[in-house]
């Protein structure tokens, strides 16, 4: 049985190899040569918390392939156990006909926790690749983890391939299957990060992305787990954005960026927020979605109750003469949150000073 371990090595060689810059792996891939989505059978059998049967601790749910563990304390470390299954059809479709005897294919989980910065892998198998199961071993240490993990398999390439047109991937390390992920919730977040720890990809790599003029991306095909996404075509930009300092000009320079790019999120945020409240209850489908609700309600419909304003935004959303007034009404509000012109002010007269 193959066992995933702490600490060990993060990226597949094609994913940029940067050690400053944190790369992860996408809700959905859309890449240039022949690709597998989510046809590798990704199947948890059984958790364990310090070596105890889950049985009704946490809140499971196997359809979504969610775990959340935010209610419960005093554990240590969360083993989870499973298979994953590669179709021998599925290798076939990503490898070409030459590459059937001796498929050079490896099989890995990849298990991301961006609160912690940190993003794992660990081989369950090599080349030369066979489709059938694979057991494993997962174990998450409470006390290195924050917030959410996100463990999800892949299939990659190990050897150079050809490079004469084909539809199939030649370079090593090119992802050319998934699975879908497992997501297990550990706390709520407590860092004031605003639903925003972004994975930097760049964007060219991918078809459903936006094109290279772009910084940011939020992805949300999950919409359990929306995603925000920046651009590593943009290198000065990210560097900004990853600066942790808290005075001078890089510091506010990334705030107001952030602020610019919090502004578009959250405008999506509430859109898709509002379609899918339930117009009859006020309820939310997701748990980010009340907490978007909490934050905005009282501005964007002063005078009602928390109740009655998540019914009044679910049924203006499915008004198409309400549609363009409440999107100008979200706009208003997300804009009340930050202090946009200031702070660009504030920067303007930084930069000014210092050409003096």
């Amino acid at each position: 049985m193959a066992t995933v371990n702490e600490g060990v090595e993060g990226t597949e060689p094609d994913e940029g190899g940067e050690e400053d810059v944190q790369t992860g792996s996408l809700v959905s891939q859309s890449l240039p040569h022949e690709y597998q989505e989510e046809t590798l059978e990704f199947e948890v059998e059984s958790f364990r918390l310090d070596g105890t049967a889950l049985g009704d601790r946490g809140d499971l749910d196997q359809d979504e392939q969610f775990l959340s563990l935010v209610d419960e304390g005093g554990w240590e470390a969360l083993e989870l156990e499973g298979t994953v299954t590669v179709n021998q059809d599925d290798v076939e479709e990503v490898f070409p006909f030459n590459e059937w005897e001796e498929t050079p294919g490896r099989l890995a989980l990849v298990k991301e926790n961006p609160l912690a910065m940190s993003r794992d892998r660990q081989i369950l198998a090599d080349q030369p690749l066979d489709g059938g199961t694979y057991e494993f071993t997962l174990s998450i240490n409470r006390d290195d983890h924050r917030g959410r993990v996100r463990i999800k398999p892949f299939l990659t390439r190990t050897k150079k391939g050809g490079s004469d047109g084909s539809k199939h991937a030649s370079k090593v390390g090119a992802r050319v299957a998934d699975g879908l992920s497992w997501v297990v919730r550990l706390d709520e977040r407590d860092d004031g990060g605003s639903l925003l720890m972004p994975i930097i990809e760049d964007f060219s790599d991918y078809d459903s992305f936006p094109d290279e003029n772009h910084i940011h991306y939020l992805s949300l095909e999950a919409p359990r787990n929306p995603q925000l996404y920046l651009n590593k075509e943009h290198p000065q930009v990210v560097e900004v954005l990853n600066n942790t300092g808290a005075t001078g000009g890089p510091p506010r320079l990334r705030d107001v960026l952030y602020d610019y790019i919090e502004h578009s999120v959250w405008t999506q945020l509430l859109m898709q927020t509002a379609r899918d409240t339930s117009p009859d209850t006020g309820e939310p489908e997701y748990g980010w979605q009340e907490d978007v609700l909490n934050i905005f309600m009282d501005d964007l419909y002063p005078g009602l109750g928390d109740e009655e304003a998540a019914i009044q935004l679910a049924e203006d959303v499915r008004s198409h003469v309400d549609v363009p007034d409440l999107v100008q009404r979200i706009e208003r509000t997300v804009h009340q949150q930050y202090n946009i012109p200031s702070d660009t002010t504030n920067l303007i007269e930084e930069a000014i000073q210092s050409d003096d």
